[in-house]
Order: C-alpha cells, then structure tokens, then sequence
C-alpha cells in the first residue's frame, strides 16, 4: 500500500489480493479516483505495468463512497446502474443492482470478474452478503 500511496499520491484505505482472477483491488476514497489514475491513466498505467512485471498480478482502483448506493454504482462502472434496492431478510443483506439491458455482461464482466468484485468488496464494506445483477426493463 506504501508504493501504491508514493506512485499515485493518493492513500489506499483498502487493498484486497483476488487469487482467483490473479489481481489486486484498491479502494480509495470519495474524489480519489481521478487523482490517483492521472492524466490520460499514466500515473494508474505506470503502477500497474510495473506490479505486474515484479508480482505478476493485475492491479484495480475503486473509489468507496460511504453512502451504499454509490459505491455499488462505483464497483460495477462503466455499467450504466439504474437502480440499486439493498433487502435485509432475516439479518442478511442482498444488494439487488439493475442496469440497462445491454450493459449486462459489462456489469458481469469477463468470466464474472466485476460481479465477484463487487460482491467481495460490499461484503467487506457493507456488510451486503450478496449482491444480484437484474435487467431494467
């Protein structure tokens, strides 16, 4: 987190290794995003290049919002989120996420990829124990 911090010039308040998809996720925090990618990605570009080289891993940058809403829209961008309705049955929490039809598999993402993100870092943050992709109409 340290390298991550002194490349980008933005703190990381979380990183999370996915051995599954062989990546690392970094969480900074609300307006962060933009400063910590640089212009045209450089800064993010650079970092990644050279994580990759040393452990063989790709790297991710979400930005956390503390209002649950914004940060689910936020894991699934560039998914266009249309509504996002968060049920507590019986103690466990289910985020239900509906994006415009044809941005479902972006949403999904490559051999599920941003679904599994999203679920991992809501359970993490949220407490969201599962996380549901549906078409809006």
């Amino acid at each position: 987190m340290a390298l991550f911090e002194s490349m980008l010039g933005v703190p990381a308040m979380d990183v999370v290794e996915d051995e599954e998809n062989g990546r690392l996720i970094f969480l900074v925090g609300k307006n962060m995003l933009g400063r910590a990618v640089g212009r045209g990605g450089r800064k993010l570009r650079a970092f990644r290049d050279m994580i990759l080289k040393e452990v063989g891993k790709n790297v991710e940058v979400v930005e956390y919002n503390e209002n649950p809403e914004i940060f689910l829209r936020n894991l699934f961008s560039p998914a266009r989120v249309t509504k996002v309705i968060i049920d507590e049955k019986e103690k466990v929490k289910t985020a239900n996420v509906f994006v415009k039809k044809e941005d479902k598999s972006i949403a999904i993402g490559r051999n599920g990829r941003r679904i599994k993100r999203a679920r991992l870092l809501a359970k993490r943050w949220l407490g969201i124990e599962n996380v549901k992709i549906g078409e809006e109409l």
